[in-house]
């Protein structure tokens, strides 16, 4: 197997200013394909069995390479779907480059004029973290982002504690501002709360239900709908969940990014043994996917940890591990209801020092 890890252009020098080309992280990232469908072989690859592969916002684009048909055979979608970062019209463009430009024309410059240095000032003053792909005219395949593409298997699957990226700011809210977030939901608003433990006088399982939610809205529910999205369309999905902990701090839990830690096995984890075991399993379960390999039966979940320990799961074991009832409530609330409680109780709110 050969590996190839692509750069490519972030924030708003990926964004654009409004005048250029859009979604510039996707093109660098479809010249590095075609890159390597021309020169693998080179390195002894197939350029007929090229797997596109991401985590987090790298699944996110991976996704949107698999929709918008990138010469790619499969994919591995590692804790993100484009249903965690969905593609929006260009009206909300405005949203991101006018108060960017603002801010530098207070000193006399223009995304166009400022050095790197001056736009990221811009950016951490204005607190501006988070980007989307945009719906350009160009790209209409983003248009229908939740068809399945052209790819002929799908290994997809997320970590047991995707939301740590949240839980600084949820922790720094009062129990009865995340309970009102849910009034957003309507009718459902109580369904909704009681699903998830939300009360305005208890701090604790708010909190952690809030948190829960957030995660289920971004994370397993999404990867949940795609799977079976493009199992009905006859594809082949391979499901999996990470459970295994932080090797260090096993009350961390099996957090965001940690199954890169262990996928990829750069640091040393043999005083962790369990952690270990998993890490060699990934791989091994990884690398046949890449070659073509079905890494377990397909249209079934393979856990990943806790305690080393990895196994097929039947419906009720995922059961256990996943909140499948509470994704059940979610399908019964309007997808723009849904997304205002997320934006209420989570933007502007994320961040990697958790």
């Amino acid at each position: 197997m050969v590996v190839v890890a692509m750069q490519y252009r972030l924030n708003i020098f990926a964004f654009g200013d409004g005048k250029s080309a859009k979604n510039l992280a996707l093109k660098d990232q479809r010249l590095a394909i075609e890159w390597v469908r021309k020169h693998i072989a080179g390195f002894g690859g197939d350029p007929e069995n090229v797997t596109v592969a991401g985590e987090s916002a790298g699944a996110v684009y991976a996704h949107a390479h698999v929709v918008l048909n990138a010469p790619v055979k499969q994919a591995i979608l590692m804790s993100g779907t484009l249903d965690m970062s969905p593609p929006r019209p260009l009206a909300h463009e405005a949203t991101i480059v006018g108060p960017i430009e603002a801010k530098l024309a207070s000193v006399g410059s223009s995304l166009r004029t400022a050095s790197a240095t001056e736009i990221i000032k811009a950016l951490t003053e204005l607190n501006i973290v988070s980007m989307w792909l945009q719906q350009d005219p160009n790209e209409p395949e983003l248009n229908d982002w939740t068809r399945p593409g052209l790819v002929q298997g799908l290994l997809i699957g997320d970590v047991e504690y995707e939301s740590i990226l949240w839980r600084n700011g949820i922790e720094a809210l009062a129990p009865q501002m995340i309970s009102d977030s849910f009034n957003l939901a309507g009718e459902r608003s109580g369904e909704l709360r009681r699903a998830y433990s939300i009360s305005g006088s208890r701090a604790t399982p708010t909190k952690t239900g809030a948190l829960d939610f957030i995660n289920d809205v971004r994370f397993s529910w999404p990867i949940r709908k795609l799977s079976k999205a493009w199992r009905a369309s006859g594809l082949p999905v391979y499901g999996y969940v990470v459970d295994q902990t932080n090797p260090w701090q096993g009350s961390s839990r099996a957090h965001h990014a940690v199954d890169l830690l262990l996928l990829f096995g750069g640091l040393d984890l043999s005083f962790n043994p369990p952690a270990a075991a998993v890490g060699e399993e990934m791989r091994r379960r990884w690398i046949a996917f890449v070659n073509g390999e079905a890494p377990w039966p397909a249209n079934t979940t393979f856990a990943l940890g806790p305690h080393g320990k990895c196994a097929e799961l039947n419906d009720s074991g995922l059961a256990a591990r996943r909140r499948l009832l509470q994704m059940e409530t979610l399908e019964r609330v309007e997808p723009a209801k849904i997304a205002a409680v997320f934006a209420a109780l989570a933007a502007g709110r994320v961040s990697i020092l958790n």
